[in-house]
């Protein structure tokens, strides 16, 4: 049973939880809380006739769109929900794409959306298969899109996450299917072809070989349709719009070989050759499927990720405090956020003060303390206290949004040795069909049954597999030794882009350093014990959820000291300053200097000025005892591995949003080139954009959302241990090593992988050099090219196999 479409805008509902809720005695189906909260808001403006008086209207629809998608289509509700205007006056949408195999269908769907009327801009992602497309309204509409790339054999709707996984399901649903049934028919066919190959040899009696070739055909032929849908799919829409693609040439292979088998199998003379069909798709469709997982490991976490900001907000109302959907926010709401939430929205605090976790977002390492008057951001983290704010910057206007967007952008720019593959194939494959042609044209007068046997040796003995699997062979067993080191490695274009680097650019916080506050000093008063005002100071701070609380109990405990249980009714948290509590020795005030001075009976100050620490008093009964101080300390391996990077004739560089004296501190104890502090998100990515445009090949290295746009801007974006939010989305490359040093051994790894590539292209080169003159000769016959086809690619894999073995050293 299919799910019930969405009352509010038509779309069909999750399988497996709609939102429903009765209205006039009837159930509706709601595809999300938005479309619901939308239909309340509807209804209660007295406007629900909008849902009676939906138009029917189908003149004109195109035999790609059913009924209901027309009427979708037009519907102004779900153009407001898809559609989306753009400061230059245009519109643009994004589409979910289904049949999507390679890069020559996103090459496909592009040149077809490029040439629509209106169509000003057009790109698909291949990791998400989602298209970005831009138009000017006046000159088409979405219908007429989504029919254009129906035509041409894709299936194209408007995106909706909610539909993501389904789709994933029915994509590997349909390969493995495809995959097995190639399976079934290779291991069943390759024992028969085994009997036909000792009986080429060693003689068998015609009878029985002409049975063993009508077995072979009815096993082949489901396969050949069945299995190879995708590639014959493939190259004819290619061929459609005049394209040469990866598809081709197999498509070639394996139709020219069936049916080379089915004319000997007719004719009763001769050798078939079924079982490098079924054989030769069957391994296709592994190298398929395997791509399939490792996109969609890379995708599933990018959705995962990109949810940062919450689905749901405490809206302020004059009957009180309600939660709707995030999307029913507007400008100018007030928004209760409690402690332990994400801000929905960018905003300013009306009432309340707090600690706010904002390094996802700028980079800063600490805590910040927030109160009336003061901005929030989306994304954030609300630490300590319940705080009301007015809305200043909803959906597509809030940071968080922002930095989406820029991620979106640098992740569709493409490099131009994304196509090599493809270019090089596609010449190969003509050269090969002509001299096939030409090969044939020359033995025909000797007998069109040598002419054809001597032709189809070629093809098949020139296969581009190995052409084909000299670069993602490379790469997939680079990525699994990667992987063995802790270092995750999500697009193969990264290890390319590492070997030629010549920039490396670090973030500060959880890159450099740890990420959390630390205690480094301990500053007590005259004849004050040190270990006594630690003890206090954790005493009180235990029943805190504060970095730094933790920072300081942790210190404790790691100096033996045993903390006695207080009594929690007597604690008292003043969000963002400090805590109050009653021990055993009376009352006990921890936090910052502002936060103290009220307290004391003498004025107090912090021991430095120094801007990268932050200094925690501790007072007991209304007397100073001394200061605490904590600040961000660098990873153990930070040094040698900026030195390690240097001496591989690399240039390092360090930005931060953190202030620019803790970044010239830290810049100097590692030994950077270049250290740079203060600088915004936006910035980061316009200095790797500059760097770029100098010809400069940049290495990104961060954790924080505020690198999201700059990790994904760079020529690879690389994510540390602990890395969050759209930084792992955005990058190529994710050390999931605590280890920084992983980062020049990955650069090593990367130096070491672009060689074998270039000596996987090497071998197929002298492979086919030796391979075509023997075949056109006909000194080949297609017997033999069949076995020493898979040798050019086993020559690759063995070769790619070198890479299992990594220099493992700690600089």
């Amino acid at each position: 049973m299919s799910p019930p479409d969405c009352y509010h805008c038509g779309l069909p509902c999750p399988a497996a939880d709609p939102i429903r809720m009765a209205w006039k005695g009837e159930e509706r189906s709601f595809c999300c809380p938005g479309c619901r909260a939308a239909f309340e808001l509807i209804v209660a403006s007295g406007l629900d006739a909008f849902y009676r008086q939906r138009t029917t209207q189908n003149a004109g629809r195109p035999e790609e769109l059913t009924a209901r998608e027309w009427e979708l289509l037009h519907s102004p509700v779900f153009q407001a929900h898809h559609v989306r205007a753009t400061v230059e006056g245009e519109v643009e949408t994004d589409l979910l794409l289904g049949g999507i195999h390679c890069a020559a269908c996103v090459w496909l769907n592009e040149q077809v959306l490029q040439r629509l009327p209106g169509v000003v801009y057009a790109r698909v992602n291949f990791s998400t298969h989602r298209a970005l497309v831009r138009w000017r309204a006046a000159e088409t509409t979405l219908a007429d899109i989504i029919v254009a790339v129906r035509r041409i054999g894709y299936r194209a709707e408007p995106f909706d996450s909610t539909r993501l996984p389904a789709r994933r399901q029915e994509q590997s649903r349909d390969l493995l299917l495809r995959l097995g049934v190639a399976g079934f028919g290779a291991g069943n066919i390759m024992t028969i072809a085994v009997a036909l190959y000792a009986g080429y040899f060693q003689g068998m009696a015609s009878q029985y070989k002409h049975f063993f070739h009508l077995v072979s055909w009815l096993i082949a032929t489901p396969v050949m349709l069945f299995s190879g849908w995708p590639f014959l799919r493939g190259a004819w829409n290619g061929l459609r719009l005049r394209r040469v693609t990866m598809d081709l040439p197999i498509v070639l292979g394996f139709l020219i070989t069936y049916a080379y088998s089915v004319q000997v199998f007719l004719a009763g003379q001769g050798e078939v050759y079924f079982d490098s069909v079924c054989t030769f798709l069957f391994f296709l469709l592994i190298g398929r499927y395997l791509e399939l997982a490792a996109r969609r490991k890379s995708s599933q976490a990018t959705e995962r990720l990109l949810r940062l900001e919450p689905l749901e907000a405490t809206l302020l109302r004059p009957e009180g405090p309600t939660v709707v959907p995030v999307t029913v926010v507007g400008m100018g709401d007030r928004l209760l956020i409690r402690p332990g939430e994400r801000f929905p929205v960018d905003g300013v605090i009306e009432s309340g003060s707090t600690a706010t976790d904002e390094s996802p977002l700028t980079g800063e390492s600490l805590p910040q303390t927030r109160g009336p008057g003061d901005a929030v951001l989306a994304g954030a983290n609300n630490i300590d206290g319940a705080v009301t704010i007015r809305a200043t910057g909803v959906g597509g206007n809030t940071t968080l949004a922002r930095m989406a967007r820029l991620v979106e952008a640098a992740q569709n720019d493409r490099s131009p040795l994304q196509t090599l593959a493809d270019r090089v194939a596609r010449h190969f494959v003509a050269t090969i069909l002509l001299l096939a042609a030409l090969t044939l044209a020359y033995w025909w007068s000797r007998g069109a049954e040598q002419a054809w046997q001597h032709a189809v040796a070629l093809l098949i003995i020139t296969c581009p597999c190995a052409l084909g699997l000299a670069t993602p062979v490379a790469f997939a067993v680079a990525s699994g030794t990667a992987a063995q080191l802790g270092i995750l490695i999500k697009q193969g274009i990264a290890l390319e882009q590492l070997a030629k680097a010549d920039l490396i650019i670090l973030d500060k916080t959880g890159t450099l350093t740890c990420g959390q506050p630390d205690v480094v000093a301990l500053h007590p008063t005259p004849g004050m014990p040190a270990s006594r005002l630690l003890a206090l100071a954790a005493l009180a701070e235990q029943g805190s959820e504060h970095p730094i609380a933790h920072a300081i109990v942790a210190k404790a405990q790691s100096m033996a000291i045993v903390l006695s249980p207080v009594d929690a009714t007597t604690l008292r948290n003043y969000p963002g300053q400090g805590v109050e509590v009653v021990g055993p020795e009376g009352m006990i005030h921890v936090g910052s200097r502002a936060f103290l001075q009220p307290f004391l009976v003498e004025a107090a100050t912090e021991p430095s000025p120094d801007s990268h620490i932050t200094w925690v008093g501790c007072a007991l009964n209304r007397k100073l005892l001394g200061w605490i101080a904590l600040t961000d300390t660098l990873k153990p391996d930070a040094q040698a591995t900026v030195r390690q990077l240097r001496a591989m004739q690399l240039e390092v560089w360090l930005l931060s949003g953190d202030r620019e004296a803790v970044v010239e501190r830290v810049g100097s104890a590692v030994g950077v080139d270049r250290a740079k502090g203060g600088v915004l998100p936006e910035e980061k990515e316009r200095i790797v954009r500059a760097e770029q445009a100098a010809g400069r090949r940049v290495v990104m290295v961060g954790d924080g959302l505020n690198d999201a746009p700059a990790l994904a801007r760079a020529n690879v974006g690389i994510t540390v241990d602990r890395a969050v939010g759209l930084s792992v989305v955005a990058a190529g490359v994710a050390l999931l090593n605590p280890r920084l040093e992983m980062l020049a051994i990955l650069i090593q790894l990367a130096r070491r992988t672009m060689r074998v590539i270039r000596e996987n292209f090497a071998l197929s080169v002298l492979y086919n050099v030796l391979a075509i003159p023997l075949a056109m000769t006909g000194h080949v016959l297609p017997v033999v090219a069949a076995i020493a086809m898979p040798l050019s690619s086993l020559a690759v894999v063995v070769n790619a196999l070198r890479l299992r073995r990594v220099e493992h050293r700690s600089a």
